[in-house]
């Protein structure tokens, strides 16, 4: 059965900055949490101990009466700020479509899709797509596009840019390789796989995991399914 997909349309919003790791301004990732930047170390208050009194035993009669008494300030440990990180990760794929799902162009080419699988929205326009690792910018998300949590967006890999901002100027190799999404320079996630099968997809089942399952039930733009 052919599936003719309209071009994924990214929502095209104002994101506050981010780090490349997706956490809010004055937080970064520690974990599974973003934490204030000036983070408080846990060691709680080390104030409670008085140094106003040496004394041991002996007197030696002279107090200076100064007092290095508790400040009263206790910042405490410091506890996540309640939001997760966006996680955007390469959810599922195709290398080798010959006839399954088509573009706007009725043109059946090979994709890519991404997942945001954390809580907080990610500014795609800083991640970039390749199938090389030494040109990671291959394919870079247009400019204000974002991606909600929970959501999902794909491009095609099909060496023809100027078919739209969703079509990269690389393909993907059905003889196997790997894919690499990137923020500033850095691999966030790659995803490595065999020699392709015509009109056989692969996806993370459940969606962001990395748990990878051969499929010809694609959903390019959707939830993964078994």
């Amino acid at each position: 059965m052919h599936h003719r997909l309209p071009l994924v349309l990214l929502a095209l919003v104002a994101c506050e900055p981010t780090d490349r790791f997706f956490c809010g301004p004055g937080t970064h990732v520690d974990g599974d949490w973003c934490i204030p930047d000036a983070a408080d170390t846990g060691t709680g208050d080390t104030s409670d101990t008085d140094t106003a009194d040496t004394d041991t035993s002996t007197d030696t009669g002279t107090d200076t009466g100064t007092d290095t008494a508790d400040s009263g300030t206790d910042t405490g440990d410091t506890a996540d700020t309640g939001e997760r990180p966006a996680r955007v990760v390469i959810n599922e794929f195709m290398a080798d479509n010959d006839g399954l799902v088509a573009d706007e162009a009725g043109e059946f080419d090979d994709w890519i899709e991404v997942y945001n699988a954390g809580s907080r929205s990610a500014d795609l326009a800083r991640l970039s797509l390749s199938n090389d690792s030494a040109e990671l910018t291959l394919f870079t998300f247009p400019a204000g596009s974002s991606l909600a949590p929970g959501a999902f967006a794909y491009v095609w890999t099909d060496t023809t840019p100027d078919q739209g901002d969703l079509h990269a100027a690389f393909k993907l190799g059905n003889e196997g390789g790997t894919i690499y999404l990137s923020a500033a320079g850095a691999v966030i996630h790659e995803v490595s796989y065999e020699a392709a099968v015509v009109d056989v997809g692969r996806a993370a089942i459940p969606d962001g995991s990395e748990t990878w399952q051969d499929t010809v039930n694609v959903t390019p733009g959707a939830a993964n399914t078994p």
